[in-house]
């Protein structure tokens, strides 16, 4: 039986492209909010790649629906080897006009739902003694948000989570990792700020989503890496 990898936020952007990775050699359950259309995408993908796919929708901010997604997982793939917390919300809002929705659900959704999701895999890893936990910060995590302080820290937080996971369950068999892109090319990265950020980049380009899932893919199948976040942003950061 193939492992199986659960990827949130998968209908489309980074996720889609990491569902899609992984599925060349992972059974993938497509977890999706609204974009029904999307995961189904995905899922046929990763079918014609030979793996099998379900699609489940879930709001990863509510903890019973988490857990009634990693039960179907585990009921119809046989349980989660691999998590990718990818899902998240921008609103690119500055703090001080920001609303009180905005900030808790971005939160919410960016950080506690990666929590909840982890919370959920945890014991069937820990119970085969082995696992893989894959947390997709950003460079707003790890520099700090020029846009929208709540995502920053938000993502930020994703990069405590991966470290506090990895010096408590790596002797479990559970390894922890992060990878933060920089600019993505996808269609939450605004095309306004496009152009500048070519200008940074040493590659002068904006980095492809299958870019980032190559680094996702390197953690979802490492025994030898923990605790660690690997930037991808094309070299901006230098």
């Amino acid at each position: 039986m193939a492992p199986t990898a659960l990827v949130t936020g998968a209908s489309g952007g980074i996720g889609s492209a990491i569902a899609r990775e992984l599925g060349r050699d992972h059974d993938v359950v497509v977890h999706y909010h609204s974009d029904s259309e999307g995961a189904d995408a995905v899922a046929e993908d990763v079918r014609e790649a030979g793996r099998e796919a379900i699609t489940h929708r879930c709001d990863v901010s509510d903890p019973d629906d988490v857990e009634k997604m990693v039960d179907r997982a585990r009921d119809e793939l046989g349980g989660v080897d691999v998590l990718v917390n990818n899902a998240g919300v921008l609103h690119g809002t500055p703090l001080e006009t920001a609303s009180d929705e905005a900030i808790q659900q971005t939160l919410r959704v960016n950080l506690e739902g990666a929590v909840y999701c982890v919370r959920a895999v945890l014991p069937g890893m820990r119970d085969r003694g082995e696992g893989r936990i894959v947390n997709v910060s950003s460079t707003a995590g790890t520099d700090g948000s020029p846009t929208d302080v709540t995502y920053g820290a938000s993502k930020s937080g994703l990069l405590g989570l991966t470290k506090s996971l990895a010096k408590q369950y790596t002797e479990d068999g559970v390894f922890s990792n992060a990878v933060a892109p920089g600019p993505v090319k996808t269609e939450m990265f605004a095309e306004e700020r496009r152009p500048a950020t070519r200008e940074a980049s040493p590659i002068d380009r904006l980095v492809e989503p299958e870019e980032v899932a190559e680094a996702v893919r390197t953690f979802a199948t490492t025994s030898a890496i923990t605790g660690e976040t690997l930037v991808v942003d094309g070299g901006v950061r230098l």
